[in-house]
């Protein structure tokens, strides 16, 4: 980094504020950020990126009382719109919210950006038409956006010649990097969700294992599976989930990257556990093929799914994947698994509905 005799220049702060925040650390990023306004207090970027970064740190009320005095200074500023709208979101205010990311739209009319948050934020809220309109305006006016087509497919059911046996990676990423901050109270307390404890009551391990806890998040499996753990891995898409998985000092390693790429380093693992993480996979084939060549022989494969009726795959219109257990019990004999013990199990309480899911063990044979 170049530096005069004065300190780091504006932009050279604003990228240090932007790498401390994909590595997760908000609180050094928002420090950055800080000094950065103390340079130029009224930079429209800077300020707009502050206020985003405090909605990532859980304090939508301190990013909309920044935001709307920016909005006020430059109402035509569309960035500025659109982070509002995300404060506005995040502090539980939906009208104002939507009243915000429709002027982003109205202001900014070549970017797909602005479409692409209110779409998304529409999902959330449960309006599956509004979202399909906005995202359909996004494939208009960029056909190969990465995320709209897909996000089109599972809200529809029309596949089209859209690839969705796997999500966009980026999209999971996303997913998980914005709700890091309240995930965990999200999961326990209003879905009702209890995976990881699940699974280890199935397993019932025996201590001193050497285990892979695959898409780990903030690492509520990792607190289940610590006592059993001689060495405990983890791995997941999301910086922010990282972060937060880091802070609990359960593992011995951490890695930010896709499943298939920790599973590529490892090899005599004990035991790999997936808790509700093949529902964001979709097709489970190179998935398999990795964990077979990571265990020993004698090892075990620990996994929740969400049920399928029919077919061996489906992309619900929740987004998340459904997987039959015909298609399991084939891609189990197929990389050389034998199923160990199955359990039924309520994965979650979606909007007061179970979601019905199963649990596997599997072994890898000689």
């Amino acid at each position: 980094m170049r530096r005069n005799k004065a300190g780091p220049s504006l932009d050279a702060l604003i990228a240090q504020a932007h790498d401390e925040s994909e590595r997760g650390d908000l609180a050094a990023a928002e420090a950055t950020y800080r000094k950065a306004l103390a340079l130029a207090p009224d930079h429209l970027g800077v300020c707009t990126l502050l206020g985003l970064l405090l909605v990532d740190r859980d304090a939508p009320d301190d990013a909309i009382d920044l935001l709307e005095r920016v909005r006020d200074q430059a109402p035509d500023f569309p960035p500025v719109h659109l982070a509002l709208g995300t404060a506005y979101a995040a502090a539980g205010h939906d009208a104002l919210a939507v009243t915000a990311m429709e002027t982003a739209i109205k202001l900014d009319t070549s970017s797909t950006v602005p479409l692409e948050r209110l779409a998304k934020h529409h999902i959330r809220s449960g309006r599956t038409r509004e979202a399909i309109g906005l995202l359909r305006r996004i494939v208009r006016r960029d056909p190969s956006h990465a995320q709209a087509p897909f996000l089109l497919a599972g809200l529809t059911g029309d596949r089209g010649t859209t690839r969705v046996d796997a999500p966009p990676p980026e999209l999971i990423a996303e997913l998980f990097d914005t709700y890091a901050t309240s995930f965990e109270q999200h999961l326990t307390e209003k879905l009702a969700y209890n995976v990881p404890k699940e699974l280890v009551t199935l397993l019932a391990p025996n201590p001193g294992l050497s285990i892979l806890d695959l898409g780990c998040g903030t690492g509520l499996a990792g607190v289940e599976l610590r006592p059993f753990a001689q060495t405990l891995v983890g791995s997941d898409l999301s910086p922010r989930m990282v972060s937060r998985a880091k802070q609990r000092g359960l593992y011995d390693q951490l890695y930010c990257e896709d499943l298939i790429s920790t599973l590529e380093r490892a090899r005599d693992v004990d035991l790999v556990v997936a808790a509700d993480v093949f529902i964001y996979v979709g097709a489970l084939e190179p998935t398999f093929a990795a964990c077979a060549k990571a265990l020993r022989p004698g090892g075990l494969l620990a996994f929740s799914v969400e049920h399928s009726e029919h077919d061996d795959l489906v992309l619900q219109p929740t987004l998340r994947y459904a997987h039959a257990d015909p298609y399991l019990r084939r891609l189990a004999t197929a990389h050389g698994f034998a199923v160990e013990r199955t359990a039924p199990s309520v994965l979650r309480v979606d909007n007061g509905t179970p979601v019905n899911g199963q649990l596997l063990v599997l072994r890898r044979t000689a």
